[in-house]
C-alpha cells in the first residue's frame, strides 16, 4: 500500500510537506512548483487519501470530460494553460473524479460518438458550434478561460478589468507615460480602454497580435532599432517576455533601467528570468478548485442557473520594472 513517505521519497520532499499539501492544511507553505510535484507522486502512484475516500463517496461514481480546446502549440506558448491542466486533473484527483475523455480541436467532431458523461470542464474558448457538440456528452459544463463571454452555462475567469487596473496603476505611480501593450486583441480592448481613463493611452505602441513569443521579439526588435520603445510594455505571457527581453538586449535596451516590462500570468520560470519577471499572480490551483465546485453542484445538486466567477489577481514585484 502506498503511504505519505512514499509519495514524500518520489516527490523529493519531506513527509511533513507532503502530508501538508495532501491534506490541504493551512499549515502548508509549499510552492506551487512543489505542490505540483506532490500531487504527480501521488497520481504516479496511485494514492487516495482515506478520509476523502468516505466524503467523496457520492463522487466515486461522476465521470467526466476534459476539453482543452486549443491547439497544441498554442498550449505550449502559454505555460499557465498547463498550469491550470495540471490542477484541474490534481482536483480531480483528490475528490474522486474519473476523467474519461480529453476533448480537443482534433476529436471534438467525434463527441457524438463519445460516451454521455455526468460533466465536463472545458479550458480555452469555444468556437462556432462547439457548444452543440460538446452537449452531446453533458449538459452540465464549466468554462475555465482568460475572457469574458454570454455563455448559457458556467464560467470562471480571471478578473481582466481588474488585473489592467492593478498593472497600470502600478505603472503611473512609477512615473511611466508612454505603456505599451503587445497581446491577443480580446485583452487590448480592455487594456486600451483602462489605458485610456488613466489618460495614458498611445496607440502607437499597442500591438494587437497572436500571443506567440516570436511576435514579442519581432515587434520590440523592430521598435527598439526604430528608436519608437515606450516606457514600459505589458506583455501577454511570460513566453512572448522572455522573447521581447532576449530582443531588447540586442539592441542594447537596458531592462528596467531604460524600458521597463511586466508580463500578464505568473509561471514559477519568472524568478529565474534575467532580470526576474514581474508579473500578475492568479492562482490556477484556487481557479481549478472553484471549476470543480461548480461543476458538483450541477452534477450532484442538479442547480441550472448559470454562474460566473471572477477570480482577482495580485501583483509580484521583481527586477524587471523601475521607477523613471
Amino acid at each position: 500500500m502506498t503511504t505519505i513517505k512514499d509519495i514524500a521519497k518520489l516527490a523529493k520532499v519531506s513527509a511533513a510537506a507532503a502530508y501538508e499539501v495532501l491534506h490541504e492544511s493551512a499549515e502548508s507553505t509549499a510552492s506551487e512548483d512543489t505542490k505540483a510535484r506532490i500531487f504527480q507522486a501521488a497520481e504516479t502512484l496511485n494514492y487516495r487519501l482515506a478520509e476523502k475516500q468516505s466524503s467523496s463517496a457520492n463522487n466515486n461514481s461522476v465521470h467526466i470530460a476534459l476539453a482543452i480546446l486549443d491547439a497544441a502549440d498554442g498550449e505550449l506558448e502559454n505555460p499557465f494553460y498547463i498550469a491550470l491542466r495540471k490542477h484541474v486533473e490534481q482536483a480531480c484527483l483528490l475528490d474522486g473524479v474519473h476523467i474519461k475523455e480529453i476533448i480537443r480541436y482534433e476529436n471534438i467532431d467525434s463527441t457524438n460518438k463519445m460516451e454521455a458523461l455526468d460533466g465536463i470542464i472545458v479550458i480555452g474558448r469555444l468556437q462556432e458550434g462547439d457548444m452543440e457538440k460538446l452537449k452531446k456528452v453533458s449538459k452540465n459544463i464549466v468554462f475555465v478561460t482568460d475572457w469574458d463571454t454570454d455563455s448559457s452555462t458556467d464560467l470562471v475567469s480571471i478578473d481582466l478589468v481588474q488585473m489592467t487596473e492593478l498593472v497600470i496603476s502600478h505603472l503611473k505611480e512609477m512615473g511611466h507615460e508612454r505603456i505599451g501593450y503587445i497581446g491577443a486583441s480580446n485583452w487590448g480592448h480592455t487594456m486600451k480602454e483602462q489605458l485610456e481613463k488613466a489618460n495614458l493611452l498611445s496607440e502607437e505602441h499597442i500591438y494587437l497580435t497572436e500571443p506567440y513569443g516570436t511576435e514579442g521579439y519581432r515587434i520590440l526588435k523592430e521598435a527598439a532599432s526604430n528608436s519608437q520603445l515606450a516606457d514600459a510594455y505589458i506583455i501577454q505571457s511570460s513566453v512572448m517576455s522572455l522573447a521581447a527581453i532576449m530582443a531588447l538586449r540586442e539592441e542594447n535596451v537596458k531592462i528596467p533601467e531604460d524600458v521597463s516590462i511586466v508580463s500578464f500570468y505568473d509561471v514559477p520560470e519568472a524568478h529565474y528570468f534575467a532580470p526576474s519577471l514581474t508579473t500578475i499572480h492568479v492562482s490556477p490551483a484556487e481557479i481549478a478548485k472553484i471549476a470543480l465546485k461548480l461543476l458538483h453542484e450541477q452534477v450532484i445538486e442538479h442547480r441550472d442557473t448559470p454562474l460566473k466567477v471572477l477570480v482577482p489577481s495580485t501583483l509580484k514585484m521583481r527586477e524587471s520594472t523601475t521607477s523613471k
